[in-house]
């Protein structure tokens, strides 16, 4: 979860992940926690009931939209001249036996970064094919955490519609991740290396159990999650956090609505209790 990468060329002109610093696990908050996560039913079992993370928790606290064109097997972006999807073939021919490798996260960036001029320091225009790859290189690293250290082709047809323009309901796509990650964890053992959207369970924790993280101060006009990327670590002992949730009998209704209330993304400052009306 440590996504420290350097990016000496174009790329680093572009976001390198949801956030603008590195993460880092909380192995204390998370291994505990999982302690109290139940495959039966995709929830958190405490004394005082169940939680789950939702969609409009990935809204506020990483700015994904819920609303866009579904992602699902039946969606397929136009195979553009410049999509990734219609290159990958042409360069996959060239490369011969060596395309696998290719898949590698610094073979991929070092065949698809583009150089700037390092004498007038000018920025070398980006291919609408590059831009795909980046969308790719970045959703594979940094958002789903794909095993092996390696791009796969699964979301090609994602950052190909995100690269033409395209509105994904990323929101729910991410949180069915999450789910299906925290399922692995709990089954296959909590391993250091897994794969999946782990860190994004780690930012709910953190937002909805305050008292096991650093103070933070929360801007109005960003996602939840950058002030908790930016906060110093609070070093728990995983014997620590367990008590906590094992002990935890109530919560009150403000820390259960900490997403629901915020002003951002700007849909979330509707009262959605209330039915909206024609004009609405």
């Amino acid at each position: 979860m440590d996504h420290s990468t350097p990016w000496p060329k174009r790329w680093d002109r572009a976001p390198r992940n949801l956030f603008d610093r590195p993460l880092v696990m909380d192995r204390s908050l998370l291994s505990a926690a999982l302690c109290f996560w139940s495959l039966a039913t995709n929830t958190l079992n405490l004394r005082f009931g169940m939680m789950t993370p939702t969609v409009l928790d990935m809204a506020a606290l990483f700015g994904l939209s819920p609303l866009g064109v579904e992602v699902s097997a039946a969606l397929v972006a136009p195979e553009a001249a410049g999509s990734f999807k219609a290159a990958w073939p042409t360069v996959a021919k060239l490369a011969g036996g060596k395309a696998k490798n290719m898949l590698n996260y610094s073979s991929f960036y070092g065949n698809f970064g583009v150089e700037d001029n390092p004498d007038d320091d000018s920025i070398a225009p980006m291919g609408e094919v590059e831009h795909a790859a980046f969308l790719l290189y970045w959703l594979c690293k940094f958002v789903f955490c794909t095993q092996a250290n390696k791009v796969t082709l699964e979301f090609a047809h994602l950052a190909d519609y995100l690269a033409q323009g395209g509105r994904l309901a990323l929101g729910p796509f991410l949180l069915g991740h999450i789910y299906r990650t925290l399922h692995d964890v709990v089954t296959d053992g909590m391993k250091p290396k897994h794969s999946g959207p782990l860190w994004a369970f780690q930012f709910w924790l953190q937002a909805y159990f305050q008292e096991l993280r650093a103070a933070v101060s929360l801007a109005g006009t960003e996602p939840l999650a950058n002030a908790f990327a930016w906060a110093p670590r609070k070093h728990n002992t995983s014997v620590f956090c367990y008590k906590f949730f094992y002990e935890l009998t109530e919560r009150t209704g403000s820390q259960f609505r900490v997403c629901l209330t915020r002003p951002f993304p700007l849909f979330l400052t509707h009262d959605l209790s209330i039915i909206p009306d024609g004009g609405t």
